[in-house]
């Protein structure tokens, strides 16, 4: 064997052990650290408003089974404009003291912007900007959003939502792919037509992130740690796997050119409220680490255990029938007050949620009272 054989053989070998030590690493994550928001926050005082999200109903009716937590917009929905995509505006009220959150932007046709005016959202208000994860359809509105915000407004996203995303989903009925079965077989897969989704997510650049930030006197925050963001609220940080099987199934990490590795959504990041003899709001983006992994984190990390609220993306569109009746069941025994999947969760889900009385529907314009 040459040198420039033995080169070659050595970067080979190199990139594999790179991908097989990234999904050992990341396959089976513990977290250990926990944020103290047992002070909590007033019920009543915290309000939740759905910016964007891929459903605009303008006859839905609000269900006087919530006694005011769950407003829809009715009439007024039909100033909103859908899209696949989410963003949702978060405000705790405290006495005179107010704080507002805006957890991500929706997708890239920015509706959040004319959404958020038809509801009467200034984006100057925002006191932090938390981004969820680095997919398109929860950051492709920040172009338009940052500029918006105030001088010195938080940027909260993990530097893990720069990875580069590919979503490969075989055929109906087909079993999903292994990254080493991806890397090994992936042009034959490719010229077989064996993939339903095959395309690669648009990468979130952090040179553009950095330029808005610094152009616009903004604070930009990355860590992959949980952060207090004010009494009674705070992210997630890393969300703690319980269950690899409620991992989204179908997206990995490209860590080269034609090379996967496992995708354990280390840039996913959730929110947590306290709220005074109620209990924990667990809000997602797209909940690709897993509905109930989501909560059991937030549980283990704030040391409170009943659960108030869910709301968010679940993603469970891919889902089989047998897998999201454990996810109900899990929320059903939790028996919360309020429980709204949205955006990517999938009419499956809310048809079998629907069975439990905390299950509701979350359009653009919906706003919980909680």
């Amino acid at each position: 064997m040459g040198i420039d054989d033995n080169q070659s053989f050595l970067t080979k070998v190199t990139s594999q052990n790179l991908i097989n030590n990234y999904s050992k690493l990341k396959a089976k994550v513990e977290i250990k650290l926990s944020v103290d928001i047992s002070d909590g926050i007033e019920s009543g005082n915290v309000e939740i408003k759905v910016l964007t999200t891929n459903t605009v109903i303008s006859t839905l009716l609000t269900e006087e089974k919530f006694q005011g937590k769950v407003i829809q917009p009715q009439t007024n929905g039909s100033k909103m404009i859908a899209e696949h995509g989410l963003a949702m505006s978060i405000e705790i009220t405290e006495g005179d003291t107010k704080k507002m959150f805006l957890l991500d932007t929706g997708g890239p046709k920015n509706t959040v912007i004319e959404n958020a005016q038809s509801m009467g959202i200034d984006f100057s208000q925002y006191d932090k900007l938390i981004l969820s994860h680095g997919h398109t359809d929860h950051y492709g509105g920040m172009l338009n959003v940052l500029p918006k915000l105030k001088e010195g407004c938080e940027i909260i996203l993990t530097p893990n939502s720069y990875n580069q995303h590919i979503i490969l989903v075989p055929k109906l009925g087909d079993p999903i792919y292994t990254p080493e079965q991806l890397n090994e077989n992936f042009r034959d897969l490719q010229k077989q037509n064996a993939f339903r989704f095959n395309f690669k997510l648009p990468q979130l650049k952090k040179s553009m992130i950095d330029n808005l930030a610094n152009q616009h006197k903004l604070k930009l925050i990355e860590t992959t740690e949980p952060i207090k963001l004010a009494k009674g609220i705070t992210t997630s940080g890393e969300i703690e796997i319980f269950d690899e099987n409620e991992i989204t199934k179908g997206m990995y990490l490209m860590v080269g050119r034609k090379e996967f590795a496992k995708n354990t959504f280390r840039d996913e990041i959730s929110i947590y409220i306290n709220v005074k003899d109620k209990g924990l709001v667990v809000i997602t983006g797209c909940g690709h680490t897993g509905v109930v992994n989501t909560i059991k984190h937030g549980q283990k990390l704030t040391g409170i255990e009943k659960v108030y609220a869910v709301i968010g993306g679940f993603h469970k569109e891919w889902e089989t029938t047998e897998d999201i009746e454990e996810s109900v069941k899990f929320i059903e025994n939790l028996n919360p007050e309020v429980t709204c999947g949205m955006h990517c969760t999938g009419f499956e889900f809310n048809k079998i949620m629907s069975r439990h009385p905390s299950h509701t529907f979350g359009i653009a314009g919906t706003v919980f009272h909680l």
